[in-house]
């Protein structure tokens, strides 16, 4: 497992289930144990599985040695993404990182200057929403681009830097088709796109062997699919009447200056992907990067304001 992989383990997405449990400790380990004892739980009996409706908000239940937990995803309750419960003292210490032996070697290429390219042409942004704020109620860890003067949803993506597709999903959403796609690049830095409304034929021929949603959940693709930077992902983006494109980026191979603060890490403790999120204007060519930090922010309530963005 490489660590761009680390992405696809922990990531919770724009409007996806954020589920997963991660414990900091070996001490965590046992009141985990403790708790459990505490909480209301169903039989393994009970055929649980991860998106079923459930009746009880964080109600949790234990089948075959997961644990799954009563989850808010819209108007419904549904069962999150089962986790594993340690039964003994040989977890590694610091469980908030992949279960995976190759996560403390070197990516397997230098990441390149500047890091990405930028995914849109500039000249046709209006806004932008920054990364590392709240929004809608929910954290979000991604940014994007605003059209606000669009007349169409003719707005060209590519993509930003060499890698693959590891998980995507086509979704309904206002009575309109959306995709998201996750990419783990290859050099240990992960990155996203969600709204994306036409894709180019490469891309929808991925997508096209899952399903239709009416939620976030991603499938996996595999095995991955390779990409070039510079290639064409979409054509189209946004709403009908909301034309924008949400971009993440997480530097899987090290967490971000935000989570080193002890408050907003323990309130983040569920939700790694949050510690890894980046602010990637300024991963862009310099002339991009400057051009970005001018135009105004696209929420009206946050602003600029950005954990990552300083």
């Amino acid at each position: 497992m490489d660590l761009g992989y680390k992405f696809t383990i922990f990531y919770g997405l724009h409007r996806q289930f954020r589920y997963g449990y991660f414990m900091k400790s070996k001490a965590l380990v046992l009141v985990l144990g403790l708790v459990l004892t505490l909480l209301p739980t169903f039989p393994a009996s009970a055929a649980i599985k991860a998106g079923d409706k459930c009746s009880k908000l964080k109600t949790t239940a234990m089948v075959s040695g997961k644990k799954y937990t009563c989850i808010k995803s819209g108007p419904k309750f549904v069962w999150s993404k089962g986790v594993k419960v340690a039964t003994s003292t040989s977890q590694p210490e610091d469980s908030s990182q992949p279960e995976s032996p190759s996560s403390t070697k070197s990516p397997e290429k230098p990441c390149p200057t500047p890091l990405l390219q930028t995914p849109v042409d500039l000249s046709k942004v209006t806004s932008i929403l920054y990364p590392g704020q709240e929004r809608g109620g929910n954290y979000k860890a991604h940014g994007g681009f605003g059209f606000d003067n669009a007349t169409d949803n003719l707005v060209t993506v590519k993509i930003p830097l060499s890698g693959k597709i590891t998980r995507v999903v086509r979704y309904r959403e206002m009575g309109e088709i959306q995709y998201l796609f996750e990419f783990d690049g290859n050099c240990g830095v992960s990155f996203r796109f969600d709204h994306l409304r036409k894709l180019t034929a490469k891309f929808e021929a991925v997508v096209s062997a899952f399903p239709i949603k009416e939620d976030t959940r991603t499938d996996s693709v595999s095995p991955p699919v390779a990409v070039m930077v510079g290639e064409v992902i979409a054509t189209e983006v946004g709403f009908l009447n909301n034309v924008s494109v949400d971009f993440g980026v997480y530097d899987m191979r090290q967490k971000n200056e935000a989570s080193k603060d002890p408050t907003w890490a323990s309130a983040h403790s569920q939700f790694p992907a949050d510690s890894y999120g980046i602010c990637w204007f300024n991963s862009l060519p310099q002339a991009d990067s400057a051009a970005v930090k001018l135009l105004p922010s696209r929420d009206g309530k946050n602003g600029k304001t950005s954990d990552y963005c300083k």
